[in-house]
């Protein structure tokens, strides 16, 4: 469902990857781009699709997703509002390597590969955000591998919880807010891990004051919960 862009242009200004250019050329990108509306569970990038395009979310949340050899799906990251994806195949020029659908009713900006090899060579800084974006993506995949490596639950968890810090940790009196909303449901889908086995250490750590969810629906984590063994 294709709707107009211009009530989503500042969010494309205020995206770090589109924040250092001029404004003559931030709006010939905002010309190029096509904006759709995708309802919740809508797939916008299959896996093994060919891909041309670069995908941002104005509005919303997607989840990145593959299936394990049982058919199990399996959580690999979630992109908010701001954030972007399909910038890894246009590089390598293969197809996608992961299913990316909308986790709630979202909207997406489309750039083709024109513009978005266009915008690299004319401005070096997007080139260098681009490059920090790729690393912290590797970076977290490669946490998602040794997560998935461990056997015990309770490790498992740690270990995400520990990946989401860093991403969008910060630092209280208290211990640690995570500002990002999560499910049990969402925890099990990216540990692999039934949705049983996660509600019972959640709520051992609740127990424990070692994690507290807030009114707002924000976890608040004691830094006790990573030393433990």
């Amino acid at each position: 469902m294709e709707v107009s862009f211009a009530a989503y242009a500042d969010s494309l200004r205020s995206i770090p990857l589109f924040s250092t250019l001029q404004a003559e050329e931030l709006n010939q990108i905002i010309k190029t781009i096509n904006v759709k509306r995708i309802l919740k569970g809508g797939v916008i990038l299959s896996w093994e699709d060919a891909n041309n395009f670069m995908y941002i979310v104005l509005d919303g949340s997607v989840k990145v997703t593959q299936l394990t050899e049982d058919g199990k799906e399996i959580l690999l990251a979630s992109r908010e509002t701001g954030e972007f994806f399909g910038e890894m195949s246009l590089i390598d020029g293969k197809t996608a390597s992961a299913t990316v659908s909308a986790q709630e009713d979202s909207v997406v900006g489309i750039i083709s590969k024109s513009i978005f090899f266009s915008m690299l060579r004319s401005n070096e800084k997007v080139f260098g955000s681009l490059l920090q974006t790729l690393c912290s993506k590797i970076r977290a995949s490669t946490e998602t591998i040794q997560l998935l490596n461990h056997n015990r639950v309770s490790q498992r968890l740690r270990l995400l919880f520990k990946s989401l810090v860093n991403e969008y940790g910060q630092e209280t009196e208290s211990g640690i807010l995570l500002k990002h909303r999560l499910t049990n449901q969402e925890i099990a889908d990216r540990t692999g891990l039934s949705r049983q086995k996660v509600s019972t250490v959640i709520n051992d750590w609740k127990r424990e004051q070692l994690i507290i969810t807030g009114d707002d629906k924000y976890i608040h984590i004691s830094h006790e919960l990573f030393n433990l063994s």
